[in-house]
């Protein structure tokens, strides 16, 4: 059998794969390590509606992250909804805030469109640390965990959540699978190339990159929402700061953008390195991480300018012609 003929097997694989890990290795860290993995993969995915295939690169994806988050957490602590709930109302306060910030910042191109979009998430994160009396300004807030309460999203070990992840992040990627497709995704691509081309043939930019970043946020609240009800805690300096945007973006950068599995191997590569950063250097040489991502992310720039995932699909191509020269 080809490679061509093994491809559409490799993600039913992976996705067995996926399922069966959590019984087979049982490590508390190592769990809590690939539910980070898939969580940001979110986050990535989110990333790459509006910067990869709308061509918008956006540093303020932290702010959509911690709507999501702060909605869940608000939710279960002043009215005692369900994070499912909180999770929905987030994804819609997180479209409305898309929708309100984009129809101004989407008129503006390139760097200015990115410098927008970092002064955005910066308010955001000033709002939260204002009004203290409902977001518990620096300190943040802490949802109590009383023990096993299904309706609280609370359980006794990582395994429930762990499932919830991989499902958010299988929902991520079909979601960007869809848009790549659809109209949406061809009007974007358009844009992409060429905006004043694209508007010549009738595209209306506006339109198409409000939708875009309408998307990218409710996928990215839905990490936020994820995030809080797993760590039972949230502040504007962990979720809503210029980091979580770069390292959101550095992910999705990295992996290859306007791919399947790009997000995906971004988060592989920069969650653990992430990790392993913390845990060796954090307390020896502070700021050593974001150099180590520096020096990750000029090597892929120098070698694999299109992401990680373009060397997979360069070796994909290349074995398919080896194939054919070789039935010839």
């Amino acid at each position: 059998m080809t490679f061509s003929k093994n491809k559409p097997l490799i993600p039913l694989l992976l996705l067995a794969l996926a399922i069966v890990m959590p019984l087979i290795f049982k490590h508390p860290y190592l769990m809590r390590v690939v539910i980070m993995i898939f969580y940001f993969g979110v986050t990535a995915y989110g990333w790459d509606v509006i910067g990869g295939y709308a061509g918008q690169v956006s540093v303020g994806q932290g702010m959509f992250f911690a709507v999501g988050a702060y909605s869940v957490a608000l939710g279960y602590l002043v009215s005692n909804l369900t994070p499912v709930v909180g999770a929905l109302i987030g994804v819609i306060i997180a479209m409305l805030l898309a929708l309100g910030i984009g129809s101004v910042v989407l008129r503006l191109r390139g760097p200015y469109f990115t410098l927008s979009t970092i002064a955005a998430c910066e308010v955001v994160r000033i709002l939260l640390l204002h009004f203290k009396e409902a977001t518990g300004g620096p300190e943040g807030l802490v949802i109590p965990y009383n023990g096993y309460n299904l309706y609280a999203l609370h359980f006794a070990n990582d395994l429930p959540y762990y499932y919830i992840a991989l499902g958010l992040l299988l929902v991520a990627m079909y979601t960007c699978y869809r848009v790549s497709r659809s109209k949406l995704g061809y009007q974007l691509a358009a844009i992409r190339n060429d905006e004043d081309a694209a508007k010549s043939v009738g595209i209306n930019l506006m339109k198409s990159k409000v939708k875009a970043f309408m998307i990218s946020a409710a996928i990215t609240s839905l990490a936020g929402a994820f995030y809080v009800t797993y760590d039972h805690y949230i502040d504007p300096f962990s979720t809503c700061s210029n980091e979580m945007s770069v390292k959101i973006l550095l992910i999705a950068v990295l992996g290859g953008r306007r791919s399947l599995w790009g997000p995906l191997i971004g988060s592989l590569l920069i969650i653990p390195l992430m990790e392993l950063t913390n845990a060796y250097l954090a307390s020896v040489r502070p700021g050593a991480a974001m150099l180590i991502y520096a020096m990750v992310l000029v090597a892929v720039v120098l070698y694999a300018p299109d992401g990680i995932a373009s060397v997979f699909k360069r070796a994909g191509k290349e074995q398919k012609g080896d194939d054919k020269l070789a039935a010839n």
